[in-house]
């Protein structure tokens, strides 16, 4: 029998150009040989019948997003439709001319430049593909909701993702750089910049410069998750291992929170933590600052010169940064203290639930002999924290509640 010959890999000698494109070899990156074929042939299928560069449609899709009228905007949505129908009017396949529409919408999505099909478009070349949604973007009582809903892990994602305005990148943060931003802090409830002093912060997918900040709502929970933290890793962000966040992660907590918000998101559109780079971004525009100005700050790529860079200094973004702070807060300082002392309120209560199913199911005295017991295993070390600042610890938490039970201890009146 003679040996099976080895599957050859696809040949790019056709599409070698395209494929050594500064702006489409990293796209395809993420994806499979096979995939990048296919991909590659959609796009240029597309540029030869628009008679246009790479560099030219993303300029175009650009421009057409910021357009005031919806009609304009949605310029690329109709020319991505004509596409797919001049490709079945040459007698393309199905596939062919789905393959097609796959390619177009992630490229345009990994430039952050996506296509939003409405429903009655998509009902025409959606077979076999994904369903395409609309993103929802949260207005400040989703994100005061989402934040309700959550841990101290959770409120600090959040919060951090609504006061950056980078999306995933937020894994990329460090507890280094977090404590460098509090060392230059001007104020106690001021906001403060991650990025070292008259340096940048660079996004990881695109190499782009930011400046990020941090509202005193994120800083207040960071410091309140980090003190919670038993790990010695250097991320901001862990998962429940102590390894690094992912993307993927972050994203999964987001729609967690938005469950169970019961935040009422029409049908055909969805949540995810990209769109808090959204909500960021409306709330800078909603106070009147310039787009150079947001771009900085979450790492968007400025058209032009780079000498916008050196202008927009730390002092004068932090200016700019003060103006939104209050649309990217769920309440004030006071308020967050407030949500988290009824935070305590909840765990007491949870605790004593516990507690006292414990003591029904193995009677009085045992749950007494236990409990006493239970009071001599204090902790070697005292644990430090600050009662109007940090949550309880878990061991001091039963210990007061234990002394309650068994009136060594008198219990304390519920906090406002």
């Amino acid at each position: 029998m003679h040996q099976a010959e080895k599957k050859k890999p696809p040949t790019f000698k056709r599409y070698k150009s395209l494929l050594d494109h500064p702006l489409v070899k990293p796209w395809l990156g993420g994806y499979k040989i096979g995939t990048h074929y296919i991909y590659l042939n959609g796009l240029d299928e597309f540029l030869k019948w628009r008679k246009i560069t790479v560099e030219q449609i993303l300029a175009e899709r650009k421009a057409d997003m910021r357009k005031a009228d919806e009609v304009e905007r949605y310029h690329y949505e109709r020319l991505a439709i004509e596409f797919f129908r001049h490709l079945k009017e040459k007698g393309a396949g199905g596939v062919k001319c789905q393959n097609a529409l796959k390619a177009l919408r992630s490229f345009f999505d990994y430039h952050y430049l996506p296509l939003k099909f409405r429903h009655a478009e998509v009902a025409e070349f959606s077979k076999g593909l994904k369903p395409v949604y609309i993103d929802y973007i949260p207005t400040r009582e989703d994100l005061k909701t989402m934040y309700e809903a959550g841990d101290a892990r959770d409120h600090a994602i959040i919060l951090t993702l609504a006061s950056t305005g980078i999306s995933g990148d937020i894994c990329e943060l460090t507890r280094q750089q977090f404590e460098q931003g509090i060392a230059r802090m001007a104020g106690p409830n001021d906001p403060i910049c991650l990025a070292p002093r008259g340096d940048y912060l660079y996004r990881k997918k695109t190499g782009v410069r930011m400046r990020p900040f941090l509202t005193s709502d994120a800083i207040h929970a960071i410091k309140i998750y980090l003190k919670a933290r038993k790990d010695n890793a250097p991320w901001l962000f862990v998962d429940r291992t102590g390894e690094k966040m992912t993307s993927g992660a972050v994203n999964k907590i987001v729609l967690r929170l938005a469950k169970r918000a019961l935040l009422d998101i029409p049908a055909g559109q969805r949540i995810r933590m990209h769109n808090f780079r959204d909500f960021f971004e409306e709330a800078c525009r909603a106070n009147d600052v310039a787009e150079n100005w947001i771009y900085v700050m979450d790492g968007r790529k400025i058209a032009g010169s780079s000498d916008f860079y050196t202008h927009a200094n730390e002092d004068k973004l932090l200016e700019k940064f003060k103006k939104v702070e209050p649309h990217l807060s769920i309440s004030r300082l006071s308020n967050m203290v407030l949500l988290r002392k009824k935070h305590e309120i909840a765990l007491d209560d949870t605790e004593r639930v516990a507690l006292d199913g414990m003591k029904r199911l193995v009677g009085e005295e045992r749950f007494r002999r236990w409990a006493e017991y239970e009071l001599t295993k204090m902790p070697k070390a005292m644990i430090p924290w600050n009662p109007d600042e940090d949550y309880e610890p878990a061991i001091y938490r039963r210990h007061r509640i234990l002394e309650e039970m068994l009136g060594k201890k008198k219990r304390a009146a519920k906090r406002d």
